[in-house]
């Protein structure tokens, strides 16, 4: 009995010694990860948890760590058993992340009971969180592409932006120029600029960026003025040899600018920009086509995420006034980055907070409405810094689609000819039937010819090798009927339109009843129900349309009942439609004639004694309204 009490005593000790190293090791992979040193926290996490620890804090902590490595299988598996286990634990931030790896791993259902839960435990509406992918706007247009040959394997090469006659990018491969230094955040060296020569499409021959811009710490995302003689970029918090960080240890990104006397000179030493902050990074700058707005990525105050787009007013290389957040329209939660405006004037993004492939998706604020791309701009995996020259329809995308989520690469694309058919149906626009030998002209925006003919006898007149993404004015005209156009943006796919005609006259014997939903009367009574001046106001309007036309009003009744009592019925419910039609719409009742027909006129079987259906008797109770010769 001593000794099993002995045993059972040095297990209780053993354990708790176990749990307190445990503990000790969580908190020294707590500090790590605080620094941003994920992959050697990691390391801590995994050993702990493979010893059989587990907790909110470590599943979560382990979750985080992958996930801002942009490692989504192995972030879903870490919150995924932190929402099994821990359910009452977990963050709305966690349920958002978790949910944004979900979505890179094509499980979307599963994502979007992460996202209910997001709502479920956080202030934010619906607005401001990714919405089903349904309901998204696409840019129009496929691409080919391909990685370049100038990534470096086994480093990171990303961010490309227009320099000139070249590119200028971003890259960890170590050339020797300085000793090499590495970042705890992903364990590889840091960034430093290059460039590369374009010719015709081939990238080569990179260089490192001539001049005092690139430092032993990080440096990328940039943009150059259209003069050449400017360059905005991103560097680690590193001044005149001084390297600062935040109250909390952690050194913050800032955007710098250096100059240049002109295109063959080397860039000066840098400065920075006055909306940094030691206490948050501010990166990723971009500029308006006049140069007026600079735009970059921050995860400063006031944002709706773990970085947010913002713009500060520019004259020359002097910052006018505060930054300014774009709002809710560009801004989610989660990271929002890589800003890039076009000759065109629009503005490009990255975001993880909007509905997408998965992981960083590429977006464009387009006429105030945000679009996003399909495959191959987009993947499940991080897809950012684009560029695009829309003269040429060729440009740039970085991601780590094809290698492990901490190597980035470069891609070129460039936008295919798109073309498809546009088939215009011609229609008369009050009786609905298609209109043969109608002329359709095809016109651009210029108002340029670009295709015409004839409707066949089906209506339809179809302009092939039509350009996708473009505006069109289509025209319809036909001898006896008004001319109409209509403006339509065709997409990838077969795109159809129709026009309706406005006939100058109706033909005579036309039952504009064909027009209407049936007009029914209650049991044994003739007044004009409510759903039945519905009906007669769309004849109302019709008549008013065409100041010459006369119309027979016709009221027929089906063979249940006395022959004469069904002759009487159908008259007082004629002279009912005829009365309303001149006292609620103003029509001169030199216009209107009809009587009633009683069963005289029955258009099926259902005679007197023959037994038939509810809606066979149905087909007999009408109203018509038959147009007349002028």
């Amino acid at each position: 009995m001593k000794q099993i009490v002995l045993f059972l005593t040095f297990n209780l000790v053993f354990a708790s010694f176990s749990a307190t190293a445990q503990e000790r090791e969580l908190a020294r992979a707590n500090k790590k990860f605080d620094q941003y040193a994920f992959v050697d926290s990691q390391k801590i996490y995994l050993k702990v948890a493979k010893e059989g620890y587990a907790s909110a804090e470590l599943f979560g902590k382990l979750g985080d760590s992958f996930y801002y490595n942009a490692d989504y299988p192995e972030a879903a598996q870490w919150y995924g058993k932190l929402v099994q286990d821990y359910a009452a634990q977990v963050s709305p931030e966690q349920y958002f992340r978790y949910a944004q790896s979900l979505r890179a791993l094509k499980r979307y259902d599963e994502s979007l009971e992460m996202i209910a839960l997001y709502k479920a435990n956080t202030s934010a509406d619906d607005g401001t969180v990714f919405e089903n992918s349904g309901s998204q706007d696409y840019v129009s247009g496929t691409y080919q592409m391909e990685k370049l040959k100038i990534n470096k394997a086994g480093y990171s090469d990303f961010g490309a932006s227009f320099y000139g006659d070249q590119i200028l990018f971003a890259s960890t491969r170590d050339t020797g120029v300085f000793a090499t230094k590495i970042h705890l955040w992903n364990k590889q060296p840091f960034l430093d600029l290059y460039t590369a020569d374009v010719d015709e499409g081939n990238v080569s021959n990179v260089q490192k960026l001539n001049g005092a811009v690139n430092t032993p710490y990080h440096e990328s995302n940039a943009v150059l003025s259209k003069d050449g003689m400017r360059l905005y970029f991103t560097r680690s918090n590193f001044t005149k040899d001084q390297f600062r960080t935040s109250k909390n240890k952690t050194n913050k990104l800032k955007i710098y600018v250096s100059s240049r006397s002109d295109a063959a000179a080397p860039w000066g030493e840098a400065r920075e920009l006055p909306i940094n902050d030691n206490e948050y990074s501010t990166s990723h700058p971009a500029l308006s086509p006049d140069e007026k707005i600079l735009y970059f990525a921050s995860d400063r105050p006031g944002g709706y995420g773990e970085s947010d787009l913002w713009k500060v007013e520019l004259i020359g290389d002097s910052i006018q006034g505060q930054p300014v957040n774009m709002g809710s329209m560009i801004n989610r939660p989660g990271r929002d980055g890589f800003p890039f405006v076009s000759k065109e004037g629009l503005l490009y993004f990255s975001s993880d907070g909007r509905a997408g492939l998965g992981g960083l998706d590429v977006f464009v604020l387009d006429n105030d409405v945000v679009k996003t791309s399909k495959a191959p701009i987009n993947s499940t995996a991080d897809d950012f810094a684009f560029i695009i020259d829309e003269t040429g329809g060729s440009g740039y995308l970085s991601s780590n689609r094809s290698n492990n989520p901490l190597d980035d690469d470069i891609y070129g694309f460039v936008k295919q000819v798109c073309e498809t058919n546009l088939i215009v149906s011609v229609i008369d626009n009050v009786t609905k039937q298609s209109l043969g030998e109608a002329q359709v002209e095809i016109r651009n925006e210029d108002n340029n010819l670009l295709g015409d003919g004839l409707t066949n006898s089906a209506g339809l007149f179809n302009f092939d090798q039509t350009p996708c993404g473009d505006v069109y004015f289509v025209r319809a005209s036909k001898s006896g009927y008004s001319t109409e156009e209509k403006s339509i943006e065709v997409s990838e796919d077969e795109t159809e339109i129709t026009i309706a005609l406005i006939p100058e006259k109706l033909q005579a014997g036309f039952d504009l009843a064909v027009l209407l939903e049936p007009i029914y009367f209650d049991f044994d009574k003739s007044n004009i129900r409510p759903d039945a001046a519905v009906e007669l106001e769309k004849i109302i309007q019709i008549m008013k349309e065409y100041p010459g036309l006369r119309i027979d009003v016709r009221s027929h009744t089906d063979s249940r009942g006395n022959d004469e009592y069904n002759m009487a019925l159908s008259q007082r419910r004629n002279d009912s439609t005829i009365q309303y039609i001149i006292k609620k719409g103003g029509i001169d009742a030199s216009r209107l004639s009809g009587r009633g027909y009683g069963e005289s006129q029955l258009l099926n079987k259902c005679s007197n004694g023959v037994s038939c259906t509810e809606e066979q008797h149905q087909l007999n109770r009408r109203s018509q309204f038959i147009v007349l010769e002028d």
